[in-house]
């Protein structure tokens, strides 16, 4: 009696349709186990449905707000123009992860950044004081601020990257 069929597949004999390499702008992949992974690196997402893989960035770009309120809460990856005569007290955000930026740009008025419990903003040599006591402000209405978190979680550090004015340190 014959048989017709395949009735076994091994990695090494692929049909000449299966690719057995990949290459990348960096580098080449080769499957393993007829498998390849595809991942995403930081700013990138990567999603797969059926035959097709989806490859996103994320965090694309800064989003600017024009305040106008007295109060405003802070958010990463976000810039803030400071549009209110009588001045915005910002407050930074409960908690960041590390690398991540806010730009405030005066308009209209002076601005304060105020900090919660655990928070920190350095500045050059100086340092706010940790806590809700802590704070940076302008000291003109042109003032402009540049802010990265260099510590991440609950207890962030913030440090000034770049600045316009003479920042008053609290």
């Amino acid at each position: 009696m014959s048989q017709a069929g395949i009735l076994s597949v091994t990695a090494a004999i692929l049909p000449p349709t299966v690719p057995t390499s990949f290459t990348e702008d960096v580098g080449t992949a080769v499957p393993a186990l007829n498998n390849i992974n595809i991942l995403g690196g930081a700013g990138i997402a990567t999603s797969g449905a059926g035959s097709t893989i989806t490859i996103s960035a994320i965090g694309a770009g800064f989003t600017w707000n024009d305040v106008t309120s007295a109060t405003q809460t802070l958010v990463v990856e976000n810039g803030y123009v400071t549009d209110r005569a009588g001045g915005v007290t910002y407050t930074l955000p409960a908690t960041a992860v590390f690398g991540s930026e806010i730009d405030i740009a005066g308009k209209l008025g002076a601005w304060t950044v105020s900090q919660n419990a655990n928070q920190q903003i350095l500045i050059g040599s100086q340092s706010s004081t940790v806590g809700v006591g802590g704070s940076i402000a302008s000291t003109n209405v042109g003032d402009c601020v540049q802010l990265l978190c260099i510590t991440g979680g609950a207890s962030t550090v913030w440090r000034v990257i770049n600045s316009i004015g003479n920042i008053t340190v609290v």
